[in-house]
């Protein structure tokens, strides 16, 4: 397991999964918000949307795309080689500037 530490600001990482199988987060993420507002998406699934706020601690499984929909600081804990997988594809990214064009 990895842990890791995310503030940003609003942000739809949703362009950054399309590379990857099925075009979602192969990772899944347990986590705490400390302040902000985050929402994974489940897309081609009849799942609901799952949404936690500041001192909410969430589960959100493989598959999904998150959206932080205001400035955010969040703790995570994840499976350290599904992690690597998208840190490894969110970085052959930015290379391409794909990432700031998608607003990622």
């Amino acid at each position: 397991m990895e842990v890791g530490y995310t503030a940003t600001g609003p942000l739809d990482c949703t362009p950054g999964y399309q590379g990857l199988p099925g075009g979602v987060c192969p990772c899944p993420h347990y986590g705490y918000v400390f302040t902000g507002r985050v929402r994974a998406i489940y897309p081609g699934t009849n799942w609901p949307d799952e949404v936690a706020t500041a001192g909410d601690v969430y589960f959100f499984p493989a598959g999904h795309s998150l959206i932080y929909e205001e400035p955010s600081e969040v703790l995570e804990i994840n499976p350290a080689a599904a992690l690597q997988q998208v840190m490894a594809h969110f970085e052959s990214l930015a290379g391409t500037g794909r990432l700031a064009a998608d607003g990622g």
